[in-house]
């Protein structure tokens, strides 16, 4: 009886599958509706790329691509041709683009011609070595489509092989690519696929491999026409990788699945943040999952960060997608700004496996050698290590100075951040040779590490690189000392803590003196060793304003200077001042906009509260990541025209970090320590926002959420603490320069709290235990604010933007310079107008001002004062 029951069971089944299954079609299933969608019309040349931990498949909106398994490039120009029954004349996939539309987890190509129309699905699976594209297809008649692409098989570069070959296997219905020695093996096809062409079975062809799907207008309704890349990319028997195939064919939907909800956990379980500007929401979510995707698990090397992604076309450099030391710990701080510890965890991790030691991974040639850089950490680290012997071969390894300070700061900053004592007590002897190692650069003994003998600071050619000097690179060392500091203090290491306590107060001093330069009124770049300066406007002196680490009042002067028009562009910020002699708009050091310089410097302007010309920065830099590829921002931009520089790498992880870490840390003024429960909120809103939320801020072992409501000349925050954990909450709201009449109240009662003027606007500071929950409440009497109405600038414009320099208040009047262009009209959102009195310098309309200068010079900024009197 149970034998005869299992029959029929299995007859059922057998008859539940669909003549359309028996050939391999996959029932077709929904999509997922995201608020994360992006779509518009395709742009047939543009970059758009799926990302997984280990493969990567990078293309153009018309649907060609290069497909990797880590880190083998398996194939390249891959593409779709149509062919109607009536003709022998193929329709090019590139031809017939309309519309893409992206979200975390699928790409979405529509392509249509007069009698068909074909949505291809492109789905990355997150945690497999595999591509999926599903073809949704509508056709009025028989239609036959084509894949084709070119077989590539060589690893990442530097290394290269020979004897790579490839083969139809009808009965799995693919094409196998491998080598001579199959260390790595990958198939490419679908279960309808035909044989076209016949290659050499000991070699690659010339010409594009294709295989053919026959498509029966019937059966592919609501069936979706699977092609899979996978494979494996070391060595392996033949039957794993196919049965690895059809794994991936039986689980699409289930893969699917798991792409959105792995994108789903990460979004919520991190800080999350919605605010009246739907773009700064976007793009806060996108920035977030951009950083996660830099996580590859190379089946080889292990799990890290890496730095970028692009295509490689005929060559075997995708964008920076190895491992870099530097990129990874500078990524490491907005990962922990929005609270991802253990991709942060696992990077560390990761960077300190390739620690520089007495005898690894750099071999020795002579045992006798003495020891050299131990404790050093690695600037890169190419993919396909293994596959060639990186580290004794190349002289790429090490060559930088700046990865070492900046490692220091990174874990520190893990540290603060997440309250992982066990991993800094793990990681402590590698800490403290990290510091011995730059410690041993201190060539002149003036508390600071500097670059004779260490390497290549922030700059790699040109007339600055051999500077002795770095404000870069001894500004985050100096800021690895003050967290190494916190950790000694934690440790218990006596020695090291008596060593940061003596070098943090010289180095401080050694910093400022070193720098400033009186005349200019700037912070400088570098110094020689005689400590003659460098007269340059360069950004990268921001980044020790980022870290706090200079004089106030010297560094509001030198944000002042730099947030003229000849280092601010309206879509970021030049490394150097257009009157630079050495300036340079598509040199990559000397004059272009990196979005990364955003996060050295929109964090400056708001730890010094520079708030408007701050958020004005922060958006023209986010909009890169709707104005290239959907959701990607590019490496480098030219700095005279708003155009991504030919050179320049398609998705870069530092490009996220220079908007999502000043979002986290100036914008809204976010501060965890988490060992000492302590959370400060510090927000710097524009003036016409009235309601942001903050949620899931971990906070040791609880959760805080904040709400924010602005009304009437009052500022509420709702504090709610899960797990009536207890907290101290440090409240600093910004007002606008001459707010008066402050109070503040905590759940109800009137209670004490400090009002700290400073020149850009008026800081309330308050400080509370929190447990469970409570609600603070200011009342202030409201003053006109400026705010920004619109920052739209179309790719290919020049540099035309008013531009916010900074603000002050005389009793009355609330005082704003800027630089425009003459005879061009300007607006400016303002608040509270019915209070102005009168305007100097602009015309009043409503709820804006309306600026315009006269003078015959129509090409140069001009400096521009207005004055409102309330």
């Amino acid at each position: 009886m149970k034998l005869t029951l299992k029959i029929l069971l299995l007859l059922v089944l057998i008859f539940e599958i669909t003549p359309a299954q028996q050939k391999g079609l996959i029932p077709v299933f929904d999509l997922h509706k995201n608020d994360l969608n992006l779509e518009r019309i395709a742009q047939a040349n543009q970059y758009f790329d799926r990302i997984g931990k280990k493969a990567a498949l990078m293309g153009f909106e018309n649907g060609s691509f290069e497909m990797w398994i880590w880190p083998w490039k398996v194939l390249r120009n891959f593409d779709l041709q149509f062919f109607r029954p009536s003709s022998t004349i193929p329709i090019n996939a590139s031809e017939i683009v309309r519309t893409i539309s992206v979200t975390p987890e699928v790409t979405v190509i529509n392509y249509s011609y007069e009698t068909f129309s074909v949505k291809v699905i492109y789905l990355l699976p997150r945690e497999e070595a595999a591509a999926i594209l599903l073809l949704d297809i509508n056709t009025a008649e028989p239609l036959t489509i084509v894949p084709g692409f070119i077989p590539v098989m060589q690893p990442q570069w530097p290394a290269g092989i020979g004897g790579q070959y490839s083969y139809w296997d009808d009965e799995i219905k693919c094409f196998i690519i491998s080598e001579s020695q199959q260390r790595g093996l990958f198939l490419c096809g679908s279960p309808l696929g035909e044989q076209m062409s016949a290659p050499p079975a000991h070699m690659f062809a010339d010409n594009p491999l294709q295989f053919k799907l026959e498509i029966d207008p019937d059966e592919c309704k609501n069936h979706y026409v699977p092609i899979i890349i996978c494979g494996s990319p070391v060595k392996t028997k033949y039957d794993s990788v196919k049965i690895y195939y059809n794994y991936i064919l039986n689980n699409i939907q289930r893969l699917y699945e798991k792409n959105y909800s792995d994108y789903n956990e990460l979004l919520k379980n991190t800080i999350n943040l919605t605010t009246p500007d739907e773009k700064i929401n976007s793009a806060f979510r996108y920035g977030k999952i951009a950083l996660y995707n830099l996580l590859v698990d190379n089946p080889n090397l292990g799990k890290g960060l890496v730095a970028g992604y692009g295509l490689s076309g005929g060559g075997g450099r995708p964008g920076f997608s190895w491992f870099f030391g530097g990129d990874a710990f500078i990524n490491s701080l907005s990962l922990c700004s929005f609270q991802d510890f253990e991709t942060v965890k696992d990077a560390l991790r990761f960077t300190q496996k390739w620690q520089r030691q007495e005898n690894y991974p750099v071999r020795k040639r002579n045992q006798s050698d003495p020891p050299k850089d131990i404790g050093k950490m690695a600037h890169e680290l190419s993919q396909s290590d293994g596959l060639c012997d990186w580290w004794n071969d190349y002289h790429f390894g090490y060559n930088h100075a700046d990865t070492t300070p900046w490692y220091l700061v990174a874990i520190g900053n893990y540290f603060v951040q997440s309250g992982d004592v066990h991993f800094i007590k793990q990681s402590w002897d590698s800490i403290v040779k990290a510091f011995d190692w730059c410690l041993s650069k201190d060539s002149d003994n003036d508390g600071l590490m500097d670059l004779k003998g260490a390497g290549l600071g922030v700059l790699e050619f040109g007339s600055l690189v051999k500077i002795h000097n770095d404000i870069y690179t001894q500004a985050v060392y100096l800021q690895g000392l003050k967290f190494l500091k916190l950790m000694a203090e934690e440790i218990g290491d006596s020695e090291i803590l008596e060593k940061t306590i003596r070098l943090i107060p010289m180095a401080e001093k050694r910093l400022d003196e070193l720098y400033w330069i009186d005349d200019l009124q700037f912070y400088s770049f570098g110094a020689n060793e005689n400590d003659q300066q460098v007269r340059e406007k360069s950004i990268f002196s921001s980044s020790a304003l980022m870290f706090n680490l200079l004089d106030e009042k010297k560094s509001e002067r030198t944000i002042r200077h730099f947030n003229s028009s000849d280092m601010v562009t309206d879509w970021g910020i030049r490394n150097l001042s257009n009157n630079s002699e050495l300036f340079h708009p598509s040199n990559y050091n000397y004059g272009t906009v990196w979005p990364f310089n955003s996060m050295l410097f929109i964090t400056a302007q708001y730890n010094y509260y520079f708030n408007l010309p701050a958020y004005q920065n922060l958006r023209a830099t986010l909009n890169h990541l709707y104005d290239n590829g959907l959701g990607t921002v590019p490496e480098v931009f030219s700095g005279e025209i708003n155009q991504k520089l030919a050179e320049a790498y398609h998705n870069q992880g530092f490009s996220y970090s220079g908007f999502i870490y000043p979002v986290v840390n100036g914008l809204l003024g976010i501060k965890v320590d988490a060992s000492k429960k302590k959370l400060s909120f510090s927000p710097k809103f524009p003036a016409d926002w009235d309601k942001v939320s903050i949620n899931n801020i971990r906070v040791g072992q609880t959760k805080v959420d904040l709400f924010y409501t602005k009304y009437d000349g009052k500022i509420e925050i709702e504090i709610k603490v899960q797990e009536n954990q207890e907290i101290d909450f440090i409240f600093e709201p910004v007002f606008s320069p001459g707010t008066k009449g402050f109070k503040i109240y905590k759940d109800g009662n009137e209670v004490t709290a400090g009002v700290i003027h400073k020149s850009q606007g008026e800081v309330i500071s308050f400080i509370s235990k929190i447990v469970s929950g409570s609600k603070v409440m200011v009342t202030y009497y409201p003053v006109p604010e400026l705010y920004l109405i619109s920052d739209e600038t179309e790719i290919g414009q020049p540099n035309i933007g008013l531009k916010f320099i900074s603000q002050s208040t005389d009793n009355d009047k609330l005082i704003t310079d800027v630089e425009v262009l003459a005879e061009r009209e300007y607006y400016v959102g303002v608040t509270n107008s019915e209070k102005i009195k009168s305007v100097i310098g602009a015309e009043l309309q409503g709820n804006r001002l309306m600026v315009k200068i006269k003078n015959e010079d129509k090409n140069n900024f001009r400096q521009h004062r207005i004055i409102i009197q309330h």
